[in-house]
């Protein structure tokens, strides 16, 4: 790369994106930065956010010309990559989307579930907007998508456009970074044989030096102390209620399962366990989020009134280290392996043709070449293929505007138990979030 790139990021006064800028600081002398625009509909938000990324890129990148903008054109002409990580509605919307299933008997979740269809009749119409300015203004451009829910999204954007796009998540990073921490190996030295739907998949195995070693691994947790495995993710980390109850959960599962699970499978083994902490706790995780969020920013705007040292106080660093990592391997061309969200030509041959599915791929300048994973295992193909239909029609119906394609989509998830509660939140959804929905005729 004889030059630095230009990079923006949609969503940019979020809270999350000073760690993404650590991420570009740690891996500035192969992904460096000549310009930077931040691109938020939410000016207070970006000016404060900007004034603490302005303060990184002076000491660390003082050649990476930063821009602030509302501007979304602004964001997209002449950029090398375009970052996506917006959230239609906002929090308030994601109250919103958890809240209304609660009420009926219902897990409410951001991304799983009726929240994520909910999330999905919002973000999908934008985001292929998004895509079709892409590809009007700047089809050089790669699209690198963060916003949820990233396989709902990337089937649309697949379907509507031809632009060069890869969606990514952090899960299975996350998953990489803590079994490298508990084995004390570099991550990228572990070989996941993962499959699935995004926030639906499994490492089946997961291999080191040509060894699976999942069942070693499963033997030793039975034996390791979960203060242990809980010091692996950091006491801030683990402050945070639902982290650790993932953590937990995850592995259970695994225990039970030899397979190691995305931590959004708790939602299908332990839904009675979980839809009662909701309901005993009053309080949405979008709830909680928004008082997190607030926190942060507070803090941030005292360090810009000078009443606070410098610091970046949001984690993400394992989003960081993939977003930027994947950045890199297409602008060097290096055939990296990522677990990405790519269309389904024959790597599970046990789901549909074109279907979005997150497995191993290898990333380079013409994109994601994702590797065959074979079949499923019994005991979760059923479940992968009924969310995979799911999905397919919750896509049909924000592209055509389907109020019954949206029932019935809704009605197929495993998570909602008959059609009758599907059209009571369907419905209510429509009500709550008023404009944002009226296409749904």
């Amino acid at each position: 790369m004889s030059q630095g790139l230009n990079v923006s990021i949609l969503g940019g006064g979020s809270a999350y994106t000073p760690g993404l800028i650590h991420g570009f600081i740690n891996r500035s002398q192969d992904v460096p930065l000549s310009r930077l625009v931040l691109m938020d509909i939410d000016e207070s938000k970006l000016d404060t956010v900007g004034y603490v990324v302005r303060h990184m890129l002076q000491d660390a990148m003082p050649q990476c010309k930063l821009e602030l903008t509302t501007d979304r054109d602004q964001a997209i002409r002449n950029m090398d990559f375009i970052i996506c990580q917006i959230r239609v509605g906002g929090l308030q919307s994601r109250h919103i989307d958890e809240s209304i299933p609660i009420k009926h008997g219902v897990i409410g979740q951001e991304t799983t579930g009726p929240g994520g269809f909910a999330m999905a009749l919002r973000t999908i119409p934008v985001m292929v907007e998004i895509a079709a300015e892409i590809q009007e203004k700047n089809p050089r451009a790669w699209l690198i998508n963060y916003t949820n829910p990233s396989g709902l999204v990337a089937e649309a954007i697949t379907k509507t456009s031809e632009i060069r796009h890869i969606s990514i998540c952090d899960e299975p990073m996350v998953l990489q970074e803590s079994l490298g921490a508990f084995l004390n190996v570099p991550p990228e030295q572990l070989f996941f044989d993962y499959f699935g739907l995004n926030h639906l998949a499994w490492a089946r195995r997961v291999y080191l030096q040509g060894v699976d070693i999942l069942p070693q691994l499963r033997d030793t947790l039975e034996h390791t102390p979960l203060d242990k495995i809980e010091g692996l993710f950091g006491e801030e980390v683990l402050r945070d209620r639902k982290v650790r109850t993932e953590l937990r959960n995850t592995l259970r599962i695994f225990k039970e399962t030899g397979m190691l699970p995305s931590p959004y499978l708790q939602y299908y083994w332990f839904t009675d366990e979980i839809l009662e902490q909701q309901i005993r706790s009053g309080r949405t995780r979008a709830q909680e989020v928004i008082q997190m969020e607030q926190e942060i920013l507070a803090e941030y705007r005292k360090v810009a009134a000078g009443e606070r040292p410098f610091e970046t106080l949001r984690g993400g660093e394992w989003h960081a280290d993939m977003m930027v990592g994947m950045l890199g391997a297409i602008a060097n061309d290096t055939r990296e392996v990522f677990i990405v969200n790519t269309p389904n030509h024959g790597a599970l041959p046990e789901l549909p043709f074109n279907k979005i599915v997150e497995v191993p791929a290898l990333v380079d300048a013409r994109g994601a070449h994702p590797l065959a994973m074979g079949k499923m295992p019994v005991e979760v193909r059923g479940l992968i293929q009924a969310v995979a239909a799911y999905e397919e029609l919750t896509v049909e119906a924000v592209l055509n505007g389907c109020y019954d394609t949206a029932l019935t989509a809704l009605s197929c998830h495993p998570l909602v138990p008959s059609r009758k509660v599907a059209k009571n939140i369907l419905d209510d959804y429509i009500a709550a979030h008023g404009e944002s929905l009226a296409y749904l005729k």
